[in-house]
């Protein structure tokens, strides 16, 4: 008797949902590589900064990196054999957990951290010398969110009080708190990683255009009074038209791709590094990357993203189980946004946002959290069908 009541205990998690199948190796060997690619263009990126600003301690940012995909690949680990269903259970603890974690970076133990141009910018936590971007475990918790409430609402997603609306409620919310930190970038792509789930899991595509329309107006209103942002898409603009007028770090990253060549300088020989490309070893490290390893390295990371998001949507595809299907799509999109977005920004082709290259820039919070969304992305793969074609339906 005892015995058949085990399973409805929260504590024996893998007695209610046994672990079917092997994981997908191909996406854990795509992530192995593009995290030891990182590990080593953190380094080579960063030691001459690290050498100036820690007192000739060259492998400081090294150290911090890591430390942060030690923890990140065993958070992965974990992650992969932790049963996916168990965070729909506590899809709604997990958003507001997600959402204090915002709010606490305007409190005492929040750190502020002020640009060359006088702003100031609420986007970390420190407790205890350790520092956390709460925006990044924000990013999972909304995805984790949404995805539970689709399938829960599912009967009613047409519909936009009942369907549409409670999310884009949430989604303000959200975007209102990054907005102020401020964090522009972030608040965009979750919101656009949040309209692909709602279009996905069966919301109305004029619906959905209504809220971009909606959206769009707002935050053009909002940059019209933001002399700042004003400032960055001016410049982009202007760059369209000739590339080299832009702004000062999108022209160096410019000059560091177009010095790679073929073959590039080989690792450890940029010269943009030294100083001259702000924020080498994070938001421009691809453009090191581009002038140590040239176009053949250039082309072959971004071949490892395309593989990576393939094979995302093919795990999404073919999950047994929507819910599972949902957090794939997020989790899938998500990275894929912020490659895009961080490629685009190095290559001219997008205003400057300070979004990192996934796996690849420094960042201990970025790296933590999108392992350990490998690890859902692993543990999902385990209920794949393989019978080619399948694509399961949400339940209703």
């Amino acid at each position: 008797m005892n015995r058949q009541k085990q399973p409805q205990n929260p504590l024996f998690i893998w007695a209610n949902y046994p672990i079917k199948g092997g994981i997908d190796h191909f996406l854990l060997f795509l992530t192995l590589c593009l995290v030891a690619i990182g590990i080593v263009m953190v380094y080579s990126s960063s030691n001459m900064l690290a050498y100036e600003l820690y007192n000739a301690n060259s492998y400081h940012y090294l150290k911090m990196q890591l430390i942060a995909c030690t923890l990140g690949l065993g958070s992965m680990l974990v992650a992969s054999y932790f049963p996916y269903q168990y965070y729909q259970r506590f899809a709604k603890l997990i958003l507001v957990v997600s959402l204090i974690g915002l709010l606490l970076v305007f409190s005492p133990i929040g750190h502020e951290v002020r640009s060359a141009s006088g702003i100031k910018f609420h986007r970390w936590i420190r407790v205890s010398g350790l520092q956390f971007q709460p925006v990044e475990l924000t990013k999972l918790g909304l995805i984790i969110y949404v995805s539970h409430f689709l399938v829960s609402k599912h009967s009613q997603i047409r519909s936009f009080t009942r369907g549409i609306l409670p999310t884009i409620l949430i989604l303000s919310i959200t975007f209102v708190l990054l907005y102020q930190q401020p964090d522009f970038g972030s608040a965009v792509l979750l919101s656009l990683s949040v309209l692909v789930l709602l279009f996905v899991g069966g919301a109305r595509l004029s619906q959905i255009v209504l809220v971009i329309g909606i959206a769009c107006f707002f935050i053009y209103a909002s940059i019209q009074d933001d002399v700042y942002k004003m400032q960055r898409i001016q410049g982009f603009l202007s760059s369209l038209k000739f590339p080299y007028e832009g702004p000062y770090q999108v022209n160096q990253s410019l000059n560091a791709l177009a010095l790679g060549g073929l073959f590039g300088a080989g690792i450890g020989n940029s010269i943009f590094k030294l100083f001259h490309l702000p924020y080498p070893h994070t938001d421009f490290i691809f453009a090191i990357l581009g002038e140590e390893l040239g176009f053949v390295g250039v082309f072959s990371i971004i071949v490892l993203f395309m593989l990576l998001i393939w094979r995302g949507i093919h795990i999404a595809q073919r999950t047994t189980d929507s819910f599972g299907s949902l957090i794939a799509i997020g989790i899938t999109t998500l990275i894929g946004l912020q490659t895009v977005v961080n490629i685009g920004v190095a290559t001219g082709m997008l205003p400057a946002k300070g979004i990192t290259l996934p796996f690849i820039s420094y960042g201990g919070s970025s790296l933590l959290v999108s392992l350990f969304s490998i690890g859902i992305l692993l543990n999902i793969s385990r209920d794949m069908n393989e019978a080619p074609g399948v694509r399961v339906p949400l339940e209703t």
